[in-house]
């Protein structure tokens, strides 16, 4: 089966979203997009995964593909993390202090 981050991307904004063009607002995309990424979808996986009702539903077949997308999206924002950080270097974290509080006792927090 030939899956598509966006059409799993459509798959988890309409289970969340309740619609397509709620979807396509979160996704910044339009309701057609998503209509096409989930039809695509569908011919891949052949049958229904979404139950165009108020609000869309996710059919059986729907809901295991959708925990399998949910799971692609966690691992591609750790791939992510690692790409952009490293696996073991420190992330940088800006710190915005006013003088009074570096002048008083902010510099002692990293003394220690």
């Amino acid at each position: 089966m030939d899956l598509t981050t966006a059409q799993l991307a459509a798959l988890v904004a309409i289970a969340d979203r309740g619609t397509f063009e709620s979807a396509a607002r979160h996704l910044h995309v339009t309701p057609s997009a998503i209509s096409q990424r989930i039809r695509a979808l569908e011919s891949a996986a052949g049958q229904v995964l979404v139950r165009r009702s108020t609000p869309c539903v996710p059919t059986e077949a729907g809901h295991a593909l959708l925990r399998v997308a949910r799971q692609t999206q966690l691992l591609l924002a750790e791939v992510g993390t690692v790409l952009a950080h490293g696996a073991d270097s420190p992330i940088e974290l800006p710190v915005a202090v006013n003088a009074d509080s570096m002048a008083t006792w902010f510099t002692g927090v990293f003394a220690e």
